[in-house]
């Protein structure tokens, strides 16, 4: 017996008790693939894709700034300025880095505590990164994922570029009459 598997005793079964796996056995777990629903890959691209909160971005400029000010007026204070010296002069420079920043003093929201982390920089990195790439590319920004599997994307372009042609046809047209218009009015008797 090995590992509660097989004879007690080979003796009378007319085997020499060696126990072996089955190898003709086919498990239907490994071959069995689980494919995630249209919900679930929507939830995640859009996960993925989800953009930066601009509030969490203004926020942490804030912060670093108020840092920058708060190491400025110790400094000050070290130097030995008086209270109000230091407060004209740490108002001053915050002035100055709030507009180097951008940031306003108008939605200073100091009553919400929010954690502040990393992952609202990386997105708004992201997105510029993507910006800059669709541009090299020359990939509009109308442009919709999986549309090149679409039969109809051609002839829809077509169109497209021929109501484009077509516009512009028409106010090369006018531009021209204009022109032709200020010709006649400039030289009226040049018939």
């Amino acid at each position: 017996m090995y590992n509660g598997v097989g004879l007690t005793t080979a003796r009378g079964s007319g085997t020499n008790g060696f126990v072996q796996r089955n190898f003709a056995l086919v498990r239907n777990a490994h071959q069995k693939m689980e494919y995630k629903s249209e919900e679930e890959i929507k939830k995640t691209e859009a996960a993925l894709s989800r953009p930066p909160n601009q509030e969490i971005l203004a926020h942490e400029r804030k912060r670093q700034v108020e840092i920058k000010c708060f190491e400025m007026q110790e400094h000050l204070e070290e130097q030995g300025h008086t209270e109000e010296e230091i407060t004209r002069k740490v108002s001053a420079f915050r002035k100055m880095l709030m507009d180097k920043e951008g940031v306003t003093d108008t939605d200073d929201d100091s009553t919400t505590k929010s954690k502040v982390s990393e992952t609202h920089q990386l997105a708004a990195a992201k997105e510029k990164q993507n910006q800059k790439l669709r541009e090299a590319f020359g990939i509009s920004d109308t442009y919709v994922d999986g549309s090149s599997f679409d039969p109809d994307r051609k002839a829809k372009e077509a169109e497209a570029k021929a109501m484009q042609q077509k516009s512009i046809g028409i106010v090369s047209k006018s531009h021209s009459l204009q022109a032709v218009g200020k010709h006649l009015h400039r030289y009226p008797y040049s018939r």
